[in-house]
């Protein structure tokens, strides 16, 4: 009996079981009917779920009897629906009109991100996540097709190398113009602007989106709108983040010990008997610093002791805004600290913010954005080799950088052959070198409404910066022997002061008007013109011969001298731009400016610069094939003129300099005309064709963009020759033309997989540069030095190219330098030059060189892999960039032989002997004489090297806390990395380094290196 009753009961509890759980089918589809692959089926409350498949077609057997089931889909409108018993369940998902209609900032205004039909980027800044950044280039690093963003130097506050689209110009600047809330602030936002109160950016990169902007929008337009207040409630928010920063080991170059120093003295040293004496040389022949390197006393590491290890940077940011009624507000403050990777160099920032905006009336907008900072930076001269940086790698390791009572040493080395450096620690502690920055950002407007799809609005913006240096070089810091010169301390001590304020306001007046004209058919119209001025007032005073070290102010110096400057540039500019669409089928949009410019000549003041876009959505035409995963594909076609007048302020006039001379055995002031003039300089004016194709599929889960173009820059303006009789030797011409031609590929995908919401997005970029012509067919302009590389603009050739001697190998025997085109002064161990053009010589100048690098990357790419599960999130980011070369010109000192410098840890495995070659070269040539240098320096394949590489840059994992309703709407906490790893064969410790500017890419002569930061940090939203 006792066995039926647990039957029964067994049987009841089964029935109870699967009574509380049924199978529910259906299918999911868009509005169109068709079915919907991938869709998210989930039972609310549990984490039972099923999903569609190709066809939409979905079964779910669910834990409840009569469940409520949540269906979704990215780009969808997510329903909830409760079964009331039904085994069956048809669901039809409608557009997120929100997503579709989403606005995107564009030149003077904004469109729908639908209707845009030029190449346009818009950077999210919630997928960035809470990288560490103290300048707003840094959010834009891997975040952008076309947008390449190099951070040559780790310099606390320092700013980055942006480029759209390659560099388009041999002598104007290659920068874009940035754009803040409608005021274009010029080819930097500087260093002040906080990157936590950025809104959104959006990255203009052809034509048709910066013709709008005229002579300033060739190199493209960075726009960025900074945060405003949101509807609804008063909310406080707070961010802090804390971190360190350090070099690691993997990106610290690799120089000899002490003890390896002196052995490789001692070496070069019996070597030099060796071959110039043929014989082998006695122990008390060699020097006592190094006749015995086990018993060297010192192994300093000199680059290891300047660094700051884990060097702490503070970021705090404090928000207060204000969404309720027709004004709406915010203030936000916030304080930056950064110590730099080097010791005694910093950066601080102190930023404040406010802005208000609404309707005053129902026919009246008005707001106001005000923006303070104020910075202080601790400076080194820190980049060459002739700096600190390489000045340290290049230094004695077997000196000490303290004396035996404990004092530091002013000055190291002058002893056994090595050359003499300033102590760099003595250096950094000892030297004053300060900037401070203080900077208001100001912009106003009112907007009145006309009619009711006509608006007036009218804006007035300003900025106001005040810069000011110190420099003072105290008497006790010695010469370094690589600039030039060299000698232990005492010194005259120097200062110098530069006091320096800039005014730039504009003033814009646009007229806007969006007509009905049908329910199939949208327009709108703008008109505009603006006004821009800048001037810059400066006073600059040095002085020398100080009494002593105690006051290093101007006012103690002996010797004074001082000098005032004044310039500026301003620019007047009327524009149009209209924009049609029909069923949102087939897109136009067209744009005119004519500017007029102060830095041309008066017979060139102003320019004309149209452009026109076109797009064609093929997923409207009938023809198209109505397949359930593809959403949406938009074809784009642009085409615009733009130009460039970053080439300086005064270019077409003659200037005139003092020349003061002897009359009748008195002095007489004189002047005299220093440049010639040139009154027809006109625009460097850039056509770009742009061809672009936009794909969305599966709902916009995964999207893709396709862009070509193609732009070639007339005009540019060039140095030319003109007849010495003249009383000149050169002027500057509007001559040269080159092209820039590229493929830039971008994908996104969204998807959520159980409780995991996944993200990712890529991008590919590939540009090529061409130089189609200078002053003649042939013609070819050489920057650099020969002893430093040679960067080369040679018609038909990319840009920079990088000329030197092309290696062929290392002499071995004076037999094979015998039967070598004749190489005067090379021996055996020294590098073997290829003779180019022929003539059985290889000279010693430029006529043998040839190309031996190209610094510009085959292409470039970034990928962003993002995703989150229950309350944690991880952001990753990947940048890279491949088959580029770098002249690391820095090893003509840190691979010179002649035991005057540290040299490379590789340089123990040089050419010693013939039955010893190694694999490097040994340059040493002789012992003294005029040959001392000769084939041992010279640009050359020998410093060329692969740069490529791939860069994890930006780590960020989070997790959000519970929220605490009566304090907390929302908080988190995070931690995150910035320059995580470096995967590359280049020896140096940054591929992205050069110490040139404009066309002379990818010289790396050393600079203050680019640290790794770590970091945590929270966020709190009251």
């Amino acid at each position: 009996m006792r066995q039926i009753r647990l039957f029964i009961l067994c049987m009841l509890l089964a029935f109870k079981g699967v009574a509380q759980g049924v199978q529910i089918q259906g299918k999911v589809t868009t509005a169109n009917g068709l079915g919907i692959p991938g869709a998210t089926i989930l039972e609310q409350g549990t984490t039972n779920g099923a999903t569609t498949n190709s066809d939409g077609e979905y079964k779910i057997t669910t834990t409840k009897t009569n469940p409520t089931l949540v269906f979704s889909y990215v780009g969808l409108i997510s329903q909830t629906i409760n079964s009331q018993g039904r085994k069956t369940i048809d669901v039809t998902l409608e557009e997120d009109l929100k997503a579709l209609q989403e606005v995107v900032v564009v030149g003077y205004g904004s469109q729908r991100k639908q209707d845009i039909t030029s190449a346009v980027s818009v950077i999210n800044m919630k997928d960035i996540g809470e990288q560490p950044a103290n300048n707003m280039n840094q959010l834009l690093q891997g975040r952008a097709a076309g947008v390449v963003v190099k951070q040559k130097s780790g310099t606390p506050g320092g700013i980055f190398e942006v480029r759209v689209r390659g560099i388009g110009s041999l002598g104007a600047g290659s920068d874009p113009l940035y754009v803040i809330d409608g005021f274009a602030v010029g080819t930097s936002v500087g260093q002040n602007l906080n990157p936590n109160d950025i809104e959104s950016i959006t990255v203009l990169k052809d034509a048709a989106s910066t013709a709008i902007y005229g002579a300033r929008g060739s190199n493209g337009v960075v726009l960025i709108t900074t945060k405003s207040a949101k509807e609804g409630k008063v909310n406080v928010n707070l961010s802090i983040d804390y971190g360190i920063q350090n070099v690691p080991d993997s990106r610290r170059v690799k120089m000899l010990n002490g003890v390896e120093f002196a052995q490789f003295k001692k070496e070069i040293f019996e070597d030099g008997i060796r071959y110039f004496q043929n014989r082998e040389p006695r122990l008390e022949e060699v020097p006592i610093g190094f006749r015995y390197p086990e018993q060297t006393k010192y192994s300093t590491d000199w680059f290891g002791a300047i660094m700051n290890n884990n060097a702490p940077y503070m970021d705090v940011n404090l928000t207060i805004s204000s969404g309720k009624g027709p004004l709406k507000s915010m203030l936000s403050v916030g304080y930056f600290k950064e110590e730099g990777s080097i010791i005694k160099t910093n950066y601080d920032r102190v930023s404040i913010r406010s802005n208000i905006g609404g309707e005053v009336t129902k026919f009246l907008t008005v707001g106001m954005n005000v923006n303070g900072s104020y910075t202080k930076q601790n400076l080194a001269n820190t980049d060459g080799r002739s700096a600190l940086v390489g000045g340290a790698l290049l230094m004695d390791p077997r000196e000490p950088i303290y004396n035996d009572d404990g004092t530091m040493r002013p000055y190291i080395g002058g002893v056994d052959g090595a050359f003499g450096f300033p102590n760099p620690v003595f250096v950094l502690n000892n030297v004053i070198r300060r900037r401070n920055i203080g900077d208001v950002l100001a912009n106003g407007f009112a907007e009145i409404a006309i009619l009711k799809n006509l608006k007036f609005r009218t804006s007035v913006n300003a900025k106001i910066n005040f810069n000011t240096f110190k420099e003072y070089v105290p008497s006790t810091i010695g010469l370094s022997v690589a600039s030039g010169t060299a000698g232990a301390p005492p010194r005259i001590a120097t200062a110098r002061d530069i006091n320096e304020q800039l005014r730039n306001y504009s003033f814009d007046q646009l007229l806007t008007y969006t007509p009905k004209i049908g329910a199939n058919q949208s327009m709108d119209f703008l008109l505009g013109v603006t006004s821009q001025k800048e001037t810059v007032y400066g006073v600059d005073g040095s002085g020398n011969t100080f009494p002593d070290d105690l006051v290093p102010y101007l006012g103690a110096a002996s010797i004074r001298s001082s000098n005032s400057y004044e310039y500026g540039w301003g620019l007047l500019a009327y524009f149009a731009r209209a924009n049609y669409s029909y069923k949102d089928k087939y897109l136009f949009s067209a744009s005119f400016r004519r500017e007029g410019s102060s830095r041309f000549g008066a017979q060139n003041k102003y320019g004309d610069f149209p452009a026109a876009s076109v797009g064609w959505r093929l997923t409207e035409e009938s023809f198209m094939p109505k397949a359930s995963w593809l959403t949406d594909v938009k074809l784009r076609a642009s085409w615009g003129v733009t130009g460039n007048n970053n080439i300086g302020n005064y270019p077409s006039l003659a200037f005139v300099g003092a020349n003061n001379y002897i009359l009748g055995n008195a002095f007489a002031a004189g002047k005299v005309i220093s440049s010639f003039a040139n009154s027809n300089l006109k625009w460097e004016k850039s056509n770009q064709l742009d061809i672009g194709l936009d794909v969305a599929t599966f709902n916009n889960k995964l999207t893709f963009t396709f862009e070509y173009y193609s732009k070639i820059t007339n005009d540019m303006l060039l140095p030319i020759s003109i007849p010495a009789v003249s009383g000149f030797t050169s002027s500057l011409d509007n001559i040269g033309k080159v092209q820039n031609r590229g493929v830039e590929v971008s994908a996104d995908f969204r998807t959520t997989i159980g409780k995991v919401n996944f993200r990712t997005n890529a991008n590919l970029t590939v540009n090529r540069s061409k130089i189609l012509a200078i002053k003649g067919a042939n013609d070819m302009l050489y920057y650099g030095s020969f002893y430093g590389g040679y960067n080369v603009q040679k018609v038909g050739r990319p840009i920079g190219m990088i000329y030197g001697y092309q290696k062929l190998g290392i002499f071995n025997t004076q037999a094979e330098i015998d039967a070598w085109p004749k190489q005067d002064g090379v021996i055996p161990g020294g590098m073997k030059f290829a003779d180019t053009n022929g003539d059985g010589v290889v000279s010693y100048d430029t006529q043998d060189m040839v190309e031996i690098g190209n610094p510009n990357p085959a292409f470039t790419w970034a990928w962003t892999v993002a995703a989150d599960y229950r309350r944690f999130d991880l952001n990753v980011l990947f940048v890279g960039a491949h088959d580029f070369d770098i002249y690391r010109n820095i090893e003509a000192s840190t691979m010179n032989m002649d035991g005057v410098f540290n040299v490379l840890d590789k340089a123990k495995d040089r050419w010693r002997s013939p039955s010893n070659p190694g694999s490097n070269p040994n340059a040493k040539n002789s012992q003294g004489g005029t040959n001392y240098f000769k084939w041992s320096r010279e640009s050359s394949e020998r410093y060329v090297y692969d740069g490529s590489y791939v860069w994890l840059k930006a780590v960020t994992l989070g997790y959000n806390l519970p929220k605490f309703k009566s304090v907390l709407s929302d908080a988190r906490i995070f931690v995150t990395a910035n320059n995580l790893f470096l995967f590359t064969k280049y020896p140096g410790n940054n591929p992205d380094a050069g110490v040139r500017g404009g066309t002379e890419l990818n010289n790396d002569d050393e600079s203050y290196p680019v640290p790794r930061t770590l970091a945590v940090g929270a966020k709190f939203n009251f």
